[in-house]
């Protein structure tokens, strides 16, 4: 295997150049890498899913069945959840906890689309962003990846067994070009039982995309605050906090932000007070609109980019001279 950095969008070979090449004294690099890249994690030398990504989509699983054991509780015990304005006893934990309504009927669903020939990504009619039954998802995706891999299709049994098919055939699966899609789903799911379980432990990713290859920038911590950086989870990048600045500005400016967004979107992307929107929106500087679905305000993001580049920022009181 050759070693390669991400650079200009893609894998290239360190130092190497084309014949293109502009500069290459001061280019990295600028020949692609031969070498084929995970699908996953895009990062790994690897034919189809690296072992790294597989073991993580284990771990997923096995996380999924133990957290599942604790929706009873959580949905007994648990603090009150909004639901719709309203506090429902029981919450998100209740909805996961359940065995995906009627499980008999979801087995005859999947059985009349299998034999059809039809999609079961969608056994349910599900707004986005609802909780599903984490049981229910597993036998879906037993369903699913049965069909994928061609094996017999049988009368889909209890969620334990689904996981258990599952973890069971992750190396035959990792070879098909749908295992990212399937990981990423996992792992969404992995969150969602998190957040409604109050468990685990996030990065912290900020909305400024790498300069060079566009994922989201995780913040690290160092020893000291001045050793706080940020860096990009695909590339490598590190940012310090110029760079991060920078990025940040650019990011601002961007042409792809011109759309609405959450209030509070709004505020985590530039830093301040959501006191300072909302004033904003009171003297007519940014339009706003409503979430036709979840009727949160949105406001409109080159309005408050352009207050943020151009407001003056409160200056900090000057300490008195000793």
């Amino acid at each position: 295997m050759t070693g390669c950095i991400f650079h200009g969008g893609l894998y290239v070979l360190a130092n190497r150049h084309t014949d293109e090449c502009a500069d290459p004294m001061l280019c990295p690099g600028c020949q692609p890498c031969p070498e084929p890249h995970c699908d996953t994690c895009e990062r790994t030398h690897a034919e189809g899913t690296c072992a790294m990504c597989v073991g993580v989509v284990r771990s997923n699983l096995r996380q999924v069945a133990r957290l599942m054991g604790r929706l009873s509780a959580e949905a007994r015990w648990g603090a009150l959840a909004f639901k719709v304005g309203a506090r429902v006893p029981g919450g998100d934990a209740l909805v996961m906890a359940s065995p995906g309504a009627d499980i008999e009927g979801m087995h005859r669903q999947l059985a009349r689309r299998l034999a059809n020939d039809l999609d079961v990504s969608h056994t349910y009619d599900e707004l986005r962003g609802d909780v599903q039954p984490p049981g229910a998802r597993l036998l879906t995706w037993e369903a699913q990846w049965r069909k994928t891999l061609g094996q017999p299709t049988h009368r889909p049994g209890s969620p334990a067994m689904a996981r258990w098919w599952l973890d069971d055939r992750l190396q035959a699966m990792a070879r098909h070009h749908t295992f990212p899609t399937f990981a990423k789903a996992v792992a969404r799911l992995v969150r969602q039982m998190e957040d409604v379980l109050h468990e685990g432990e996030r990065d912290q990713v900020s909305r400024v995309p790498c300069l060079d290859c566009g994922a989201r920038l995780v913040k690290a911590y160092g020893n000291t605050v001045a050793e706080d950086h940020h860096v990009c989870p695909r590339c490598g990048q590190r940012y310090d906090a110029g760079r991060y600045q920078r990025a940040k500005h650019q990011h601002l400016a961007s042409k792809g932000a011109e759309r609405f967004v959450a209030i509070a979107d709004a505020v985590a992307a530039i830093e301040r007070p959501e006191q300072t929107v909302r004033a904003w929106i009171r003297r007519g500087l940014v339009d706003t609109a409503r979430d036709p679905d979840t009727k949160r305000l949105l406001v409109w993001w080159p309005h408050v980019r352009e207050q943020h580049l151009t407001a003056q920022q409160r200056a900090k009181p000057k300490e008195n001279a000793s």
